[in-house]
């Protein structure tokens, strides 16, 4: 009876531990230590990498689409003096995007979800994109926060394969907080 019952405990384990860390797996995909706050952080999506097996589920659990595999997927939840994005502020995404032939800029909480891209973006006189995250309009480029409480910013770019990533962090855009 003893040689049956280890089997038995160790398939109960595996049962009830292996879904419970691939949902903890699933839900932490997205988030990964970084080399500094207050900036943008790249999500790996690349199809070689387990981690990207995660991150695609994460997208695929929540009802959406992943994006490409070939992507740069970026997230930061900070302005650039550290403060959390809340919905009840006034925030702009300035400067020029890193070279890509095309990219999206996103504001999410949940699955509340407001975007543009670059085919929706007024330019400034000097080439560089000015986005405002606001619950009120603003002229130009207008998000919507997704409720007055914290969000992500989202920012994927396609078709930037050949961009080293010290030359992609150099030119990502800043986050500023205008008002509350």
């Amino acid at each position: 009876m003893k040689r049956n019952a280890t089997p038995l405990l160790l398939l109960s384990l595996a049962l009830l531990i292996g879904p419970l860390t691939a949902q903890y797996q699933l839900s932490n995909a997205l988030t990964q230590a970084d080399g500094g706050k207050n900036t943008w952080h790249e999500v790996n999506m690349n199809g070689d990498d387990l981690g990207a097996t995660y991150a695609s589920g994460h997208f695929l659990s929540k009802g959406q689409l992943p994006p490409p595999r070939d992507a740069r997927y970026f997230m930061r939840d900070t302005d650039d003096e550290g403060q959390s994005l809340r919905g009840d502020c006034v925030v702009s995404i300035a400067g020029k995007v890193p070279p890509a032939r095309w990219w999206f800029v996103a504001a999410a909480s949940g699955s509340e979800r407001s975007s543009m891209d670059v085919s929706d973006m007024v330019r400034e006189a000097n080439g560089d994109h000015v986005v405002f995250v606001s619950s009120n309009p603003v002229p130009g480029n207008w998000l919507i926060p997704p409720g007055s409480g914290q969000y992500v910013l989202t920012l994927v770019l396609r078709g930037s394969e050949g961009l080293a990533d010290a030359a992609t962090m150099a030119s990502m855009p800043r986050v500023k907080r205008l008002g509350c």
